[in-house]
Formats: structure tokens, C-alpha cells, sequence
């Protein structure tokens, strides 16, 4: 995806990340073990003489339906993307068409993010983003972002102008 079109005039991109492949894991197993299933039906029903090869026609046409499913998440998964920019956070998404939404870095006043077990064996975490105003935004809950330490890092460079120091006592 070209990510420049969304850039603003003095705007660079600092990242452009795709969310992580776990979101496609459902339907993928879903898609497997339809296909199984039909197949062992298939297989069973030629071996024993069934007479239910309409039923095995409509079970190939429904594990079809489930393969294009399968076919159209990938491709909606590869289409969305996060792009933080020097000024921007922004998420484009969608296949027939395209939806961008955006926040701008001065609106961020806090940002935390969670890895719960699956994220911390896997990869990915959840972001929550708490903006200035009264206003609710999709892009202030961002689930399933790969390297959410470095993720982190460059979004507190993009907001606050460069990666949080570590603390130091005075004491």
C-alpha cells in the first residue's frame, strides 16, 4: 500500500505497520476444519454408496463460501494498515473502499498499552490512547499491534518529540 497519498504536505511517516496475523487465526481454523469436515463426508459418503450426493454438492459449495470468506479477510487484513506520522495517527482500511481515520499527536494526552499471555507469547498487544475533548474515536482502542515495546516507542517520539527517559531517583 502506498502510504505516501495520505501524507500531508509536511508530514513523513514514522512507521507503517499492518495488524498482527492473529486476527485471521479464527477464521483460518474455522476454514480448515470446515474442509476437513467436508472431505471426510466426501470421502465417506463415495466409499459407502451414500445416495446423498446432493448434500455433498451443497457441504463443497458451503466449504467454497468459506474459503472466499477466508480469501476476503486476508485481503482486508493485508488492506488495513496504521501509519504514524510526525503529526498523525492514522488508520486506512477497507477493500471496495477505502476508510482513513486520523487523530492528531497534540490531541494524545496519554497513551498505555496490555499484553495479555497470548499477546506476550505471540507478539502483540492493545493500545489505549486518551484524547483531549469529549468525543469517542475508533482509533483511541487499537488491538493486535505487533511489537507493542517498539510500536510504543515511536509513538511517544512522534507525540512527545522523542522516546520517554527513564526516571531517576533524587533521593
Amino acid at each position: 500500500m502506498k502510504v505516501s497519498r495520505y501524507l500531508a504536505v509536511n508530514e513523513q511517516a514514522v512507521t507503517n505497520v499492518r495488524l498482527h496475523w492473529v486476527v485471521l487465526a479464527r477464521v483460518i481454523l474455522e476454514t480448515v476444519a470446515g474442509l476437513v469436515a467436508v472431505l471426510a463426508i466426501a470421502i465417506y459418503s463415495a466409499t459407502h454408496g451414500g445416495g446423498g450426493k446432493v448434500l455433498v454438492t451443497l457441504l463443497w459449495w458451503m466449504a467454497l463460501a468459506a474459503v472466499v470468506r477466508l480469501a476476503w479477510r486476508v485481503l482486508d487484513w493485508d488492506r488495513t494498515r496504521l501509519l504514524i506520522t510526525t503529526s498523525r495517527l492514522v488508520r486506512v482500511s477497507g477493500i471496495i473502499s477505502t476508510k482513513v481515520q486520523s487523530i492528531p499527536m497534540s490531541k494524545i494526552t496519554d497513551l498505555s498499552y496490555t499484553m495479555d499471555p497470548n499477546g506476550r507469547l505471540l507478539g502483540y498487544g492493545a493500545f489505549v490512547l486518551e484524547t483531549e475533548g469529549d468525543h469517542k474515536s475508533d482509533l483511541e482502542k487499537l488491538a493486535h499491534i505487533p511489537r507493542p515495546d517498539r510500536f510504543y516507542l515511536l509513538f511517544c517520539d512522534s507525540i512527545f518529540g522523542s522516546s520517554p527517559e527513564p526516571a531517576t531517583d533524587e533521593f
